[in-house]
């Protein structure tokens, strides 16, 4: 596929205006990346010190830096954690859909469709019930989609949230972004502290954590809108709430793998398969489930 190629796509969640300078990297030819030495890297070798320029940068790997829609796909494990025990509990699968929208600001609007699958572990088998391994009860597993949901990013990638989600209020703390650069890779890690108010039911914690790869000659080069990119994702919340854990149980941690991906078809077959079972809709036209109205929060 030509990575140049954005003509086909409409929508997901990152977008600089145009004109943004782009500091020692904007004078990068198309496919370059700063050279430097094979061995030896310092920390954030190459990875340009502008402001502007990083704002660019994590855009293109974390989402695009024009109009168009980018799908994010993630795999991996929840576990009960109690003091440095950990427990497994389900394995999760799971897919985003967004659209990007410019903003006169320099920042973005986002349109995001969430959607998550548990099974039991090693199953491979989308569950309707799983049993808390802690308390050793079978609690139902709720079909609950997240949004879509609108929010705005400034032109520094923080994010501004509505003052209601899905029926409930969130607020959010973004944690400033590292950089590092490994060999011909280049890695960020992002961390937003989010609390969940739920009415009638007890706040929730959720610190969303993930270090996010790219090639360095594709996240560097300012005349690309989309960088291919993957990710390992370290999630620490408090229980959902569906999981029944009483108070003093400790929290939930995840560990993930993901990639972001250009299509609907190029999200992960299983994923697919589970949405086209529970929603057919949706399998149908993926994209329509962006005009949705807003799902109940119910996690």
């Amino acid at each position: 596929m030509d990575m140049n190629d954005e003509t086909l796509l409409i929508g997901r969640r990152a977008l600089m205006a145009s004109g943004l300078a782009l500091g020692a990297a904007a004078a990068l030819p198309v496919g370059a990346a700063p050279a430097v030495p094979a061995s030896g890297l310092m920390r954030e070798d190459g990875i340009p010190a502008d402001p502007a320029a990083r704002s660019a940068m994590v855009r293109r790997m974390r989402h695009r830096t024009d109009t168009g829609l980018v799908f994010w796909w993630f795999r991996g494990r929840n576990y009960a954690q109690q003091g440095a025990t950990l427990t497994p509990m389900c394995e999760l699968i799971f897919g985003a859909i967004a659209k990007v929208i410019p903003t006169a600001d320099g920042g973005m609007d986002l349109v995001q469709y969430e959607l998550g699958f548990r099974t039991a572990p090693d199953s491979g088998e989308r569950a309707e019930k799983l049993r808390n391994p802690i308390t050793g009860e079978m609690v139902d597993v709720p079909f609950a989609p997240v949004g879509p949901s609108r929010v705005h990013y400034s032109p520094d990638n923080v994010v501004q949230l509505p003052p209601q989600m899905g029926g409930s209020r969130f607020t959010a703390e973004h944690v400033p972004e590292l950089f590092y650069r490994l060999g011909d890779q280049i890695c960020f890690q992002t961390h937003t502290r989010a609390v969940s108010f739920v009415p009638g039911a007890p706040d929730r914690v959720l610190n969303d954590m993930s270090m996010i790869c790219s090639p360095a000659v594709e996240a560097l080069n300012p005349r690309l809108n989309f960088a291919r990119a993957t990710a390992h994702g370290s999630d620490v919340t408090d229980y959902a709430r569906w999981w029944k854990m009483p108070q003093g149980m400790g929290s939930q941690t995840l560990r993930s793998v993901g990639q972001k991906v250009r299509r609907f078809e190029d999200m992960p077959r299983d994923w697919i398969a589970m949405v086209a079972k529970a929603d057919p809709a949706m399998a149908a036209n993926p994209l329509s489930v962006l005009e949705r109205a807003e799902a109940t929060y119910k996690n």
